[in-house]
């Protein structure tokens, strides 16, 4: 899942980012989280980089700029025991991040619906 290249995320954010080595790892990470936030009405396995609305690559951007600047690890686990010290940490979104999702044409997790009408998939019963 890869909705921009490094070079577009350079592009649009050198002056913050110029200084961090970013991986194909990391850019995935950042568009998994935001991919975890679209309702399941949206969703596309298919879209890459150049198929993915400007919405969604946008906020998948953002999510990585949050990420590197402030510091947040790139995790895969959200609980650590070392030593007899144990943490949990969060994983967090961009406020602005979301802020891109739900102010596009198509608002990708309105919250103002109820769960059928946004979240939800229409599962057929029966013939």
């Amino acid at each position: 899942m890869k909705y921009f290249t490094e070079e577009e995320f350079m592009g649009k954010y050198y002056d913050e980012c110029g200084s961090y080595k970013i991986t194909a790892s990391n850019i995935e990470d950042a568009c998994l989280m935001i991919f975890s936030q679209i309702g399941l009405r949206y969703r596309d396995y298919s879209w890459n980089e150049n198929t993915v609305p400007k919405a969604i690559k946008n906020a998948s951007m953002e999510q990585l700029r949050f990420l590197l600047v402030h510091d947040i690890p790139f995790l895969d686990t959200n609980k650590f025991e070392i030593d007899g010290m144990s943490a949990e940490l969060d994983s967090t979104i961009s406020k602005k991040a979301l802020l891109f999702l739900s102010t596009a044409e198509v608002n990708y997790f309105s919250r103002t619906n109820t769960i059928n009408q946004n979240m939800g998939i229409n599962i057929p019963f029966g013939g």
